[in-house]
């Protein structure tokens, strides 16, 4: 059996029985092998661009190969699946991303309500399911909501760190995604204050670009830093994307200040 690389192979040896039993012992072999799965898988530290991930042949980004909102997934055997996406909601257009065990963030003009479930699937496509509780908009730093949950998630569930301002360098290729639940790779193209803007890479097929509409509003962009997925923003805007630039001082200071006063 083939593994992905760093993911932990499930070995299970069958035992010897006579040639009458042998067929049994074979099959349940194959079931018990085929609910191996992922629950992990490392990037190394050395990866910082998304574009040292991409296949000879190019391939949409697409993330599932199957997808329940409230019941057990199937991640998308692809170049996308050594990037943990695990802390993104995607049960619904209006994105959730986790950034604390208890916090998400969102488009402050496209949240998420309180009735509506903020699902999570784990490494293993197994459903988590939250609600929000609270909400803060952030007021002068751009269009972010900070929402926070009934529930804590557990390890399992991926939380974000927010990039550093010094790694959003003009022409770095980072992950955008979308309400299709794809990763495509844009790159920045302009910091502006507290604003983020991207432009299609130019060096790379474009199957991997994506024009942004009406629905993927306060979906998350990535950038790699040493293997890991930092927030860079959340979109805004449509084409090649632009939002509120999670690296700002000034937006990183209002984003824990409200985690603070939502509470844990």
């Amino acid at each position: 059996m083939n593994a992905e690389p760093g993911n932990p192979l499930c070995v299970i040896e069958a035992p010897k029985l006579n040639d009458r039993m042998k067929w049994i012992s074979l099959g349940m072999l194959a079931v018990t092998l085929a609910s191996c799965a992922p629950t992990s898988l490392s990037l190394g530290t050395n990866v910082n661009s998304p574009v040292d991930l991409l296949p000879k042949t190019p391939e949409k980004g697409r993330l599932f190969t199957y997808y329940q909102p409230r019941a057990q997934s199937k991640w998308h055997n692809n170049w996308t699946l050594p990037l943990d996406l695990t802390g993104v909601s995607w049960n619904d257009s209006r994105t959730a991303t986790l950034i604390s065990r208890s916090h998400v963030a969102m488009a402050a003009h496209y949240m998420r309500d309180s009735h509506t479930p903020v699902m999570f699937h784990d490494r293993n496509g197994k459903p988590y399911e939250r609600y929000i509780v609270s909400t803060k908009v952030l007021n002068g730093v751009g269009d972010i909501a900070i929402g926070k949950l009934n529930m804590p998630l557990p390890k399992e569930i991926h939380s974000y760190r927010l990039a550093d301002a010094a790694d959003a360098t003009k022409g770095k290729a980072v992950i955008i995604t979308d309400q299709t639940m794809t990763a495509s790779i844009h790159r920045i193209g302009a910091v502006y204050g507290k604003g983020i803007g991207f432009e299609y890479h130019p060096d790379i097929d474009p199957i991997y670009q994506r024009n942004l509409i009406v629905g993927d509003s306060g979906n998350p962009t990535f950038l790699l830093k040493n293997g890991e997925l930092m927030l860079l923003e959340t979109h805004t805007t449509g084409g090649p994307g632009a939002g509120p630039f999670y690296g700002d001082p000034e937006v990183q200071a209002a984003v824990r200040k409200a985690m603070s006063e939502l509470g844990n």
